[in-house]
This record gives structure tokens, C-alpha cells and sequence, in this order.
């Protein structure tokens, strides 16, 4: 896609060029398909929460300023009455469009890409307009085109990208109002900035850079044109309409907070997450999860590098550059980093909060291109660097593939691998859950089952209160299903049998089954006819140990079929059955040990031991992962014995996770310098619950 600058095209023909460019590299990424697809995948929980917004304007009555969603967390947990940061102009608009054409999800995934898709077609054209070289242009907005963060989100359900490219515009228009002073096109710009604000907050960013150009200009630190002041003669002429985006997206938040302080609910957050309030584990958790997860989200090794070699010239080259694009960078960047110390905690678990950011490196970028244009325009125009750029493009679009198809098409989407959940709807109005039916879903930490269910109730969510308060947490006792109950809930569905026996708590709810589809069961919590019995667990085996019998090495004590390790602290001082016992402290702090192979996903085991403690309380028995990443209830219940001084440890778990090596490690522990001894030690090892 090299261009000889000398080889006049009009601008209609590059604008079709790039924009059949920008289209392939979309269906590239599949976005012709993914366009069709519901909320799933990374952050699978948010986007629910916003198609959730718009079909709730769509099915209810209230309006534009009672926005609700599936999850009744408002009120107490009986409403599902709560408003974004953001104004919900474009749910309320998916609404309108769901009215006319029916309900149907790519309407709002279609709309969303266009306008991204729009805002990177601006950007080019900007870029077009600063540098005048049709090569430079698309490299520089297909550049961005490249970062996986903004591919996956420029098509989905987030609101982000679409602010980032409301801000595109708004910057294309206030070049041109820079370059051929005509106020029209100031206003434009500022209408497009008040979309990008009402989208997202974050996205005002450029709106204090600019309001910081008009106040250098007034006090004459900096003129804004060489020839003579743009805003100085009429300054308010200019100021008026930035505040007037501030004051229609700030009456918004102060609405927002209002009305989700009315309602009770901090379903959406509102208030910031600053850096000085966490502890030095929590930022380093935060760091570490920027390191490991995202980084490579937001570009490629090779982009960051390009960035920074760009820094390093617009700053080293300042003279050369545009004094108003530099200026601009160094208002939005002290404008980031304020924004990064108020919201770090937020940046541990979520990659899109950075997206309204990337107005940052697009002006760096564009401000090293024309500065390269003034300093080196040989360089610049130069067949071999372009081709070197076209090189770094063409690599990163495949990374940004790769990574985009990672998104969905791994174990980082549990929808492409388990959707029974998500595609049950027609099933629960075919044995009579209604629509207007609360429900309540589990297992679900979040919301996305309810809205793919069009159900309205609860999950498993932790509503956490900003940190500032008790936690709520919902239908995770039997007191959570029964308040769930009382506010209305008329059923439970289950995704996963195994999950009455991982939570206990749930049975005495799920008794009279109202049906249940593949791996989906339906009941009924208003109806107490028993018609469903949860079936046993299948036992494999069990290990039993009573510390009688060594190998012949003395190593390893010796049972049916196992041999659990440390037979050297075989102990006669005292024994619950027998003559001996296992008898550990600081010197000899590990007692039975016994490795178990080929464990799967599922799994339980129940075990049982005889302990006498005297004057102890830091024995333990433990299981664990091979490499001890993974423990299992390192407490266990203790049950006092009548008449004895031995206590009966019992222990109880599911194995949750897929463990190294498919091998469980157990064994008993006791650092503390008093010793305490163990005996009559039992394992059963039952099947899993997942075949």
C-alpha cells in the first residue's frame, strides 16, 4: 500500500481505498461474523450489563432516565434500577432500533463498529490533512487497528472504542478549524467531543487539552496560530461551548449518583479506586496482572517500542514539531497519569479501561510524523521506510488475529465451550417460566446469564460496596436463597448438577425439578412436591492408614494398597487404635504423607484422622496441588469425642481445578515445637462428578 506522494489521486479515491482496506482487515478479524454473536468472552460481564441497559429500555416503561438491568440488586435486592457513568444515549438509540426492527444483538454490535470503524476512517483522514502523504495516513490509523484491546472492543458491546472514535472526529474538525479558522468547524468538533464525553467520561481528556491551548493563548504563554491568536479576541466565544459539554456530562453523573444513592445500589461504579488507598500487596497485584495479562493486550513489543522511538524524536526535535499537537500531548499526559493514581486499582482486572488512553500514543505518533516531515522530508517520502512501516503494519495485524481469535475461540471463552445456559431460553417458556418470571442463576458471579436468559432475578454476585462497607452477597448461603425467595424468586436454575454437591446448601431448594435441558436444571421454589433426588456419589477407593506396619526400610508406613511416607515418626508414646501412631513437630514436622495419581477435575474426597494434641493447635491436614499451588482446606472440621482425648479431624472437597500433573499431595503438618500425633487415618476417593 505504498503511495508515491507525486502521483496525484483524488481524495475520493483514497478515502475508497482505505476505507476497502479498513473493511478487509475488519473481516480479517471476523468481524462480519462476530457481529451476530452475544455478550461472551473476556469481560463477558460488562458487555451483558450494557445490552442488558438497552434491552431493558427496549421491554420497559419508564424512559430514558430510569434505566434498569437483569439483576435486581437495587432496593435492596428487589429492583434492577441503576444508571452508568455514561450517558445512555446509544442503549436508549439500540432500544428505538430494537423497536422498529424486533430485538436482535447485531443491531447493537453493527452500530458500534460503524462508529468505530468510522472514527479510524476520521483518523486517517486527519492524519491526511496534518501530513499530506496518503502512505503515512493509513499507516498511522491501521497502526491502532492492530492493538488486540481495540480490535476485540471496537466490535463488541463496550462503549469505549466508540468513545475513542467520537474523539477522532472531534479532532479532525479541530484541525480544520485550526488550519482554515472557521468557527462552523470548531463546533463540529465540539459536538463530536460531547459524544465521546457522553460515551465514556474518560474521553474528555482532549476536551481539558484543549481548554488548557485556550488558556495558554489568553495569558500568552502560546499562540495557537503563528500569524495571530485564534482564541484571544473572543475567548468566551470559544470556552462557552466546553463548558457547556462539561456541564451536560457532569448534570449526568451527578444524576447517576443520585439516582443509584436513591435506589441503593453500587452495581456501577461511580467513585474512583486511587492507588493511595490499597496496600503495597494489592498495587503489587495490580502491577503484576498489567505485567502478565494485559500488556500484550494493548500492543505488541514492537508498537511499544515504535511509540517510545517516537516520543524520543517529537522531544528531541520539539522545534521542528507542531506547537499545538506537543502541547496537546503534554495536557493529555498529565491528564493520564492523574487518571492512572485515581483509578489503579481498576487496571488489575479490566484492559478496556485504558482504551479512551489511546489518544495519547495517536498524537505522539502523529506529532513524530510531522516533525520527521519538517525535519527530514527525504526521510519521511523515503520508499525504503515505508516499506519497513508496512512491514511492523502487516505483522501486527496477524498478531492482533492471532490474539483476537484467542479471545474467542479458547478456554478464555466459556461460552464457545459451554453454552447450554446461554441458549436456553426457548426451553424455559416451553415448560412455563415466563418472561416476567425472577429467577434465580447460579453458578454466576456476574449477569450475563440473566440477560442471555432475558430473565430477570439473581446470581452469586458480591455486591462489595466500593469496598466501603459489608459486603452483600447473593445466594451464597441458604439465608441468601430464602431472602431471594422472599423478594420474589420463583425458580432456580442450575448450570451443572455437580454444583448441589459442591454447594450443599442448595439442596434442600432444588426438590421439585420443572425440567431440565442437557446440563440446565430447572426448579421450581414455589411448588414443595419432591420429585427429584440427587444421585449418589460413585466411591473408587480408599487409602487407610494406621501407622502399625513399616516398609522394610523404615521409610514409608504401609497399608492395603498405599504406602504413606514419613514412617520414621512411627511413635509409641501414645496411639488411638493399635500401639503406634504417627507423632510430628518442628524437628519431624510431616507426618502421613501419600501422593494420588491420575486425579481429575471433579473428584471429592472425604477424609478422617484421629489427632491428640496436647497443648497444640498447629497441626493441620493438608492437600494440595504437586507444586503447591493449588490448596485444599488446609482447616478442617473438628469433632470433639465424648469420653476421649483424641480428637477426629474430618475434612471435606471438591477438586476444582485441573491440577499439575493430575497427582493430589496429602498430608498432615504440625511446625510447632509441642508434638502432635496422628492415627487412623482414612481417604475415600470418589468419582467425579463431571463425567
Amino acid at each position: 500500500m505504498i503511495i508515491k506522494t507525486n502521483y496525484k489521486i483524488s481524495k475520493q479515491i483514497l478515502n475508497l481505498i482505505f476505507a476497502f482496506v479498513l473493511i478487509s482487515i475488519s473481516i480479517l478479524y471476523n468481524y462480519h461474523n462476530l457481529i451476530f454473536e452475544s455478550p461472551q468472552s473476556v469481560h463477558a460481564w460488562r458487555q451483558a450489563d450494557c445490552a442488558s441497559t438497552a434491552l431493558n429500555y427496549h421491554t420497559g416503561s419508564l424512559g430514558f432516565f430510569h434505566p434498569e438491568t437483569h439483576n435486581l440488586t437495587s432496593n435492596g435486592g428487589t429492583s434492577g434500577k441503576v444508571a452508568t457513568s455514561e450517558i445512555p444515549v446509544f442503549y436508549y438509540l439500540v432500544a428505538k432500533l430494537y423497536s422498529i426492527f424486533g430485538q436482535h444483538e447485531f443491531i447493537y454490535r453493527l452500530l458500534n463498529t460503524l462508529i468505530f470503524l468510522t472514527g479510524l476512517f476520521y483518523l486517517f483522514k486527519l492524519a491526511n490533512l496534518l501530513l499530506k502523504d496518503s502512505f503515512w495516513a493509513a499507516f498511522i490509523s491501521l497502526l491502532f487497528f492492530t492493538s488486540p484491546v481495540l480490535v476485540y472492543y471496537g466490535n463488541n458491546y463496550l462503549l469505549n472504542s466508540s468513545a475513542l472514535a467520537f474523539s477522532f472526529i472531534g479532532w479532525f474538525y479541530f484541525a480544520r478549524f485550526i488550519l482554515y479558522r472557521k468557527y462552523k468547524q470548531y463546533l463540529i468538533s465540539m459536538i463530536f467531543f460531547l459524544l465521546a464525553g457522553a460515551f465514556k467520561v474518560t474521553a474528555l481528556l482532549s476536551v481539558f487539552a484543549i481548554l488548557g491551548l485556550m488558556f495558554f493563548e489568553v495569558l500568552g504563554i502560546y499562540k495557537t496560530n503563528k500569524e495571530n491568536a485564534l482564541f484571544k479576541r473572543r475567548p468566551f466565544q470559544f470556552i462557552l461551548p466546553v463548558f457547556a459539554i462539561f456541564i451536560v456530562v457532569g448534570a449526568w453523573i451527578i444524576y447517576a449518583h443520585y439516582y443509584n444513592t436513591k435506589h441503593d445500589t453500587t452495581y456501577f461504579s461511580t467513585t474512583i479506586f486511587p492507588i493511595w488507598s490499597l496496600s503495597p500487596e494489592a498495587i503489587n497485584k495490580v502491577k503484576s496482572n498489567i505485567k502478565e495479562i494485559w500488556l500484550n493486550q494493548y500492543f505488541h513489543k514492537s508498537v511499544f517500542l515504535f511509540i517510545v522511538l517516537c516520543f524520543i524524536s517529537v522531544v528531541s526535535f520539539l522545534k521542528k514539531g507542531s506547537r499545538l499537537i506537543n502541547l496537546s500531548i503534554l495536557f493529555i499526559s498529565v491528564q493520564v497519569i492523574l487518571y492512572a493514581l485515581l483509578q489503579f486499582w481498576t487496571f488489575q482486572d479490566h484492559d478496556y479501561y485504558t482504551i479512551e488512553l489511546f489518544i495519547l500514543p495517536v498524537l505522539i505518533v502523529l506529532s513524530f510524523a510531522l516533525t520527521l516531515s519538517r525535519a527530514y522530508p527525504k526521510l519521511f517520502s523515503s520508499v525504503y521506510l515505508k516499506a519497513a512501516l508496512l512491514f511492523l503494519l502487516v505483522f501486527n495485524v496477524v498478531y492482533a488475529r492471532q490474539q483476537q481469535n484467542a479471545r474467542y475461540v479458547s478456554n478464555m471463552n466459556e461460552y464457545y465451550f459451554e453454552n447450554d445456559i446461554y441458549t436456553i431460553t426457548p426451553f424455559l417458556r416451553e415448560i412455563g417460566v415466563a418472561e416476567n418470571d425472577t429467577v434465580i442463576s447460579l453458578p454466576d458471579i456476574g449477569h450475563v446469564s440473566l440477560y442471555l436468559m432475558n430473565q430477570k432475578g439473581w446470581t452469586d454476585y458480591t455486591d462489595m460496596r466500593f469496598n466501603k462497607g459489608e459486603p452483600i452477597r447473593y445466594n451464597q448461603s441458604a439465608e441468601g436463597i430464602k431472602k431471594s425467595i422472599e423478594n420474589g424468586a420463583s425458580y432456580l436454575i442450575l448450570n451443572g448438577l455437580h454444583h448441589l454437591y459442591l454447594k450443599s446448601y442448595l439442596q434442600e431448594f432444588c426438590i421439585s425439578l420443572k425440567g431440565n435441558k442437557n446440563n440446565v436444571y430447572v426448579f421450581d421454589l414455589c411448588d414443595s412436591t419432591k420429585n427429584f433426588n440427587l444421585p449418589p456419589l460413585t466411591l473408587l477407593e480408599t487409602y487407610y492408614c494406621d501407622a502399625e506396619e513399616l516398609s522394610e526400610n523404615g521409610e514409608f508406613f504401609v497399608s492395603d494398597n498405599a504406602q504413606f511416607g514419613n514412617g520414621t515418626t512411627q511413635s509409641a508414646d501414645f496411639s488411638h487404635s493399635g500401639t503406634f501412631s504417627s507423632k510430628i513437630n518442628s524437628q519431624s514436622p510431616y507426618g502421613f504423607t501419600i501422593k494420588i495419581k491420575d486425579v481429575q477435575k471433579g473428584e471429592k474426597f472425604e477424609i478422617t484422622a484421629r489427632m491428640f494434641s496436647p497443648g497444640s493447635k498447629s497441626a493441620y491436614m493438608i492437600a494440595s496441588s504437586s507444586n503447591t499451588s493449588v490448596f485444599y482446606h488446609n482447616k478442617s472440621e473438628v469433632i470433639e469425642v465424648p469420653g476421649s482425648s483424641w480428637q477426629q479431624l474430618r475434612k471435606e472437597f471438591f477438586i476444582t481445578d485441573d491440577l499439575p500433573n493430575d497427582q493430589l499431595v496429602f498430608y498432615t503438618h504440625n511446625p510447632g515445637d509441642v508434638p502432635v500425633y496422628f492415627d487412623n487415618l482414612l481417604i475415600k476417593r470418589y468419582k467425579s462428578i463431571l463425567e
